[in-house]
């Protein structure tokens, strides 16, 4: 006898009871069983590939939304970088000027106003210090507003990358349960 030509496993068993087994309208209880079980899986799968397709094509969105929404925070995040870098540049070359400026009018009024122009750039000097400070607080606001934002985007990506088969498995699970008690 060849492989394909040889009785499936469940009929060897039922040959093997014999006279002993039960029936129903000539057929053994363990086919009608298993006829039963296929019959079963065939109609669920049949009442929740619709509800259950839906579902997941509605997180299918929803997680492409997400990331959409990230990448333009991640865009939008970069540009601030930018501007920030390029504002504490400026903020650096207008102290370097400021400065140079205070030096040359020391050494032009070296006579008799060198004490009244040291005064006068120290007051310069803490006025623009005081405004540089005010601007690198600001610029470390939005730096840590930009952090914020992106610690969360990385989170949110771990938790995708970390989520686990038993953990999907288990969130299908809800959503058939879902399904049903929304069926019933």
């Amino acid at each position: 006898m060849t492989p394909l030509a040889a009785p499936p496993a469940f009929l060897l068993l039922l040959a093997a009871e014999g006279e002993h087994a039960e029936t129903f309208l000539g057929l053994p209880v363990v086919l009608w069983s298993t006829i039963n079980l296929v019959a079963f899986f065939g109609l669920v799968v049949y009442l929740a590939r619709k509800p259950l397709t839906k579902f997941l094509g509605g997180r299918r969105a929803e997680i492409e939304a997400l990331l959409k929404k990230a990448e333009d925070d991640r865009r939008r995040a970069e540009t601030l970088a930018g501007e920030i870098a390029t504002r504490l540049a400026q903020i650096e070359t207008e102290l370097a000027g400021v400065r140079a400026a205070a030096k040359k009018e020391a050494e032009a009024e070296h006579a008799a106003l060198l004490q009244e122009a040291e005064r006068e750039a120290g007051r310069l000097v803490e006025r623009m210090k005081g405004e540089v400070e005010s601007r690198v607080r600001h610029a470390r606001a939005e730096l840590t507003a930009y952090a914020g934002d992106l610690s969360l985007e990385m989170a949110r990506e771990l938790l995708r990358q970390k989520m686990t088969a038993d953990d999907r498995a288990r969130l299908v699970a809800d959503g058939v349960d879902a399904v049903a008690k929304a069926k019933a």
